[in-house]
């Protein structure tokens, strides 16, 4: 027998989600879904998932300013301002 992380506060059975047609109206936090004891899937509400994709796309953007940066950065020259 293994362990899971479970990463939601609230877990529902895959045949209580069948049976429970009115479940998603009330989703406001992410729900781990089980079959047989097992984690098979989670469910986000809407709102949570749009903000975990700006966060990931904010994230790609950083690493490609960085990288920019870091390439703009090799070619400067070192200058004392006071040769100008």
């Amino acid at each position: 027998m293994s362990l899971q992380t479970v990463y939601a506060h609230k877990t529902i059975g895959i045949t209580d989600l069948k049976r429970d047609s009115n479940f998603l109206e009330h989703l406001n936090e992410p729900v781990a879904i089980l079959k047989r004891d097992s984690i098979k899937a989670y469910l986000v509400p809407e709102k949570i998932m749009v903000k975990i994709m700006e966060y990931l796309e904010d994230s790609e953007l950083s690493k490609m300013v960085k990288e920019r940066i870091r390439n703009e950065w090799e070619d400067a020259v070192e200058v004392d301002i006071n040769e100008l």
